[in-house]
């Protein structure tokens, strides 16, 4: 009994043995297939740009998708805050808006923490990062002047370059160059000279009127350099509008002023019109009657014209001969020029003057 006791002691003791490893061995293999499932859990929350938190979503509208797709990154200034849910066609009934007819709408949700940094003035571009990199959507805002862009409103989009129209362009203009140079009835070597020859026209204009366009560029920076003074003095002036509007309640008012006042004085300016009416037939007339008088004179007219030349010519003759004289006088020319430039003669006539005053009847004889 005791041998038996002992060998179903131990025969119990491995079995609970080998199932205490194989609990063990499947403890491991459990915890290690938990561990598998975090991983993918959280390599797929990591790779499926998951978010936790409420999202703010935009429609941004482009001609083209220009290779965007659903799943790509949305950055602001560089920085991602949120990704391209969905991509799709809508109809664009506004031809000014510059869309085709078919336009491509692209969904973008946007973390919340970031909306108020997305403005109506924002432009919304696709590009790439790098020249190989995946299509993504970068966000640009200026400055804060534009409203904030509520969840749900649609704005224009700035379309992505066409490489294959660009591509198609640069062919159509590399064949036309191709047939030019070909054909033989274009002279090349002329056609190189005269743009060779005007290039230097424009070289040699623009450095002889160097200064000139110097100083028209200075002028040009100093008018705009005025001009962005005054439109910022007419924000200062306007601020947030309530001036202007109180200008223009104010012109309102004084309009609806002339109005009534026109309405009073209405009967009172008949009679002024009828007055000012009068007065223009008048002078009309006066002006018809000088009219046949000049017409009717003419002749007579002419002459006393060309008698008022003859004698402004004849003034004119006197004028000069009168100069002439009087240059002589001061000259001491002739007998009064000599009176007035001779002190010895001027001496001696004194003297017969004060003889002729104390003896007058020395004139008619001699001592």
């Amino acid at each position: 009994m005791r041998l038996i006791s002992r060998r179903t002691y131990a025969t119990l003791f491995g079995i609970f043995s080998m199932q205490k490893k194989e609990t063990a061995i499947e403890v491991k293999v459990g915890a290690l297939v938990l561990l598998a499932t975090a991983l993918l859990v959280a390599f797929v929350f990591l790779l499926g740009d998951f978010r936790l938190s409420s999202g703010h979503q935009i429609h941004v509208q482009f001609s083209t998708s220009g290779g965007l797709k659903t799943g790509a990154d949305v950055a602001l200034s560089g920085i991602n805050v949120g990704s391209v849910s969905k991509m799709e066609f809508v109809r664009n009934d506004d031809p000014a808006s510059g869309l085709p007819a078919v336009a491509v709408q692209a969904s973008l949700d946007i973390d919340a923490q970031y909306a108020d940094s997305i403005r109506e003035n924002s432009k919304f571009y696709i590009t790439t990062r790098g020249v190989l990199g995946e299509p993504y959507v970068e966000i640009i805002t200026e400055n804060f002047d534009g409203a904030a862009l509520a969840s749900g409103e649609t704005i224009r989009g700035v379309d992505p370059p066409r490489m294959e129209i660009l591509l198609g362009q640069a062919s159509e203009v590399l064949e036309t160059m191709t047939e030019i140079l070909n054909d033989e009835d274009q002279d090349v070597g002329a056609l190189v000279a005269n743009a060779t020859h005007f290039f230097g026209v424009v070289g040699d204009a623009v450095g002889e009127n160097r200064d000139e366009l110097d100083s028209a560029i200075e002028g040009l920076n100093t008018t705009t350099t005025e001009a962005s003074k005054l439109l910022s003095a007419i924000n200062v002036a306007v601020g947030d509008g309530q001036q202007l509007r109180t200008i223009v309640n104010d012109a309102g008012a004084t309009a609806a002023s002339a109005r009534r006042m026109t309405g009073r004085l209405s009967g009172q300016i008949d009679p002024v019109m009828a007055d000012v009416t009068q007065t223009a037939a008048n002078a009309r007339e006066i002006s018809e009657v000088t009219r046949r008088l000049l017409v009717d004179n003419e002749g007579r007219i002419v002459a006393v014209l060309d008698d008022a030349e003859t004698s402004v010519d004849n003034l004119r003759q006197v004028s000069d001969q009168a100069v002439t004289l009087v240059d002589g006088v001061a000259a001491g020319e002739g007998t009064l020029g000599a009176l007035l430039v001779e002190r010895e003669v001027y001496e001696d006539l004194k003297d017969l003057l004060r003889v002729i005053k104390q003896q007058p009847w020395k004139i008619l004889w001699k001592e």
